[in-house]
């Protein structure tokens, strides 16, 4: 589900996504994830693209978006350097760092964006979360 704007929309969001996933018999065979097309640091709060995403059994046929933005299509597969950050989701920064930095220590680079996987069992910005963040890499 392809989103726009502020990231305290994602508990909502990933609850309208499990209810197309309920709506049309889909079961998600892993955590939910984020994928984050630009950032704070880039864009005001309004103009941050990002979607939400399950992934489903591999034999599930392709649909194209329909108004809501929902649909299935295939992820590609890409080489990442992860973290697993513990904690509030507004401190999650401080775990992007690391990661970033150890990138450049490995002499990669990010050349992709960012994914969260929400490994907690309930999503809220204002609780102690458990997230893996996976930032693609390529060499320099």
């Amino acid at each position: 589900m392809k989103c726009q704007g502020p990231w305290r929309q994602l508990p909502g969001m990933l609850v309208k996504l499990q209810e197309y996933l309920d709506k049309n018999g889909l079961a998600p065979t892993g955590a939910a994830s984020g994928i984050y097309y630009n950032t704070p640091k880039e864009v005001n709060p309004g103009e941050l693209r990002w979607e939400v995403a399950y992934s489903v059994a591999s034999e599930t046929p392709e649909s194209p978006e329909d108004q809501a933005g929902f649909g299935i299509r295939p992820m590609p597969e890409v080489r990442v350097a992860a973290i697993v950050h513990r904690g509030l989701y507004r401190q999650a920064g401080a775990s992007y760092s690391r990661l970033e930095a150890w990138i450049v220590q490995q002499g990669l680079k990010v050349c992709g964006p960012a994914e969260e996987v929400y490994l907690s069992t309930e999503i809220s910005l204002g609780a102690e979360q458990e997230i893996e963040i996976r930032l693609p890499v390529c060499s320099v």
